[in-house]
């Protein structure tokens, strides 16, 4: 698992989104582990500020030369901030996943409850693990 960064102290869902708790708001973006599955991105689209999600609903789409997939939205919320640097730039998500290349900034209706279903600690190593196994399988 040396070959993906994946931080400590972060929350993780099951479609790769990272979730850091910042205060009473989160930060969500994508993991390295998907950025390096999917390849060079290509496109995102962001979600709109100020617009309230329930949770599984689409928070983005991303496309790579190689890949068209969806981040869920982790729980429910209203987006406070979207980065405005993606769309011209998806490739910060490759180049910076956990920092230039975030995706929003929510505040949850609920922050406690909305931790309780994300991945965390060594049950985020043990779910990349997993992940790395599956993905790395011969066809």
């Amino acid at each position: 698992m040396e070959q993906y960064n994946i931080p400590q102290g972060l929350y993780y869902t099951h479609d790769h989104a990272w979730v850091k708790v910042e205060g009473n708001t989160i930060r969500i973006g994508v993991t390295d582990f998907l950025q390096k599955l999917a390849g060079e991105i290509t496109f995102i689209r962001i979600p709109r500020v100020g617009k309230a999600l329930a949770a599984g609903a689409t928070l983005s789409s991303i496309q790579s030369g190689k890949w068209a997939g969806k981040i869920q939205v982790p729980m429910p919320g209203k987006v406070l901030e979207a980065n405005g640097e993606l769309p011209t730039n998806p490739k910060l998500l490759n180049s910076d996943s956990y920092d230039a290349g975030w995706i929003c900034v929510m505040e949850p209706d609920d922050l406690a409850a909305g931790l309780q279903n994300l991945i965390h600690g060594d049950d985020a190593d043990k779910f990349f693990t997993e992940e790395h196994a599956k993905y790395s399988k011969p066809e």
